[in-house]
């Protein structure tokens, strides 16, 4: 006796593959209108990508910045925000030195995530959340060390260290 012969419907199709199939449409609706997937989160209620119990990088100084009200034609350094291969998104340079009353400006060029620049010293002002296109620069007035990350990507971090003079 050969092997037997999936059950069929009406019209002779098979009823296992069509069950499958609204089986696992159902179950996708479900878990994405239920939150299991989990949250992108709101940047304004994130303060730190690093999980209880790191230790985080503190400044060394009184920090001082002051954003700008328009992107620059030609500021001191440039970093850009960009999509990754092996993760979601980095900034580039991660690092960078610049002597005190530089300006810096980010360039988003990510045409997959949105991206954002948070200071971990909370008295700084952040950047906005936002796409390719978007540019945001800063002028730095205190010398110290300005670590920062995006508050949608975990690893995603970057550090200024300002010098005290040109």
């Amino acid at each position: 006796m050969g092997p037997k012969a999936p059950a069929r419907a009406r019209g002779g199709r098979p009823w296992r593959p069509l069950t499958t199939v609204l089986g696992t449409g159902l179950l996708t609706l479900a878990l994405a209108g239920c939150g299991v997937f989990g949250s992108v989160g709101d940047p304004t209620d994130a303060h730190a990508p690093f999980p209880p119990g790191n230790v985080l990088p503190h400044s060394t100084a009184a920090l001082e910045l002051k954003a700008f009200p328009a992107p620059l034609a030609h500021p001191d350094y440039t970093v850009i925000v960009y999509h990754s291969t092996n993760t979601v998104g980095e900034f580039a340079p991660e690092d960078l030195t610049v002597p005190v009353g530089s300006s810096v400006q980010w360039v988003w060029t990510d045409h997959y995530d949105l991206h954002n620049v948070w200071w971990i010293d909370q008295n700084l002002v952040n950047s906005p959340t936002e796409g390719s296109g978007f540019r945001w620069a800063v002028r730095f007035l205190a010398p110290g060390i300005y670590d920062y990350y995006c508050t949608l990507h975990p690893g995603m971090i970057g550090r200024v260290v300002v010098t005290p003079s040109r």
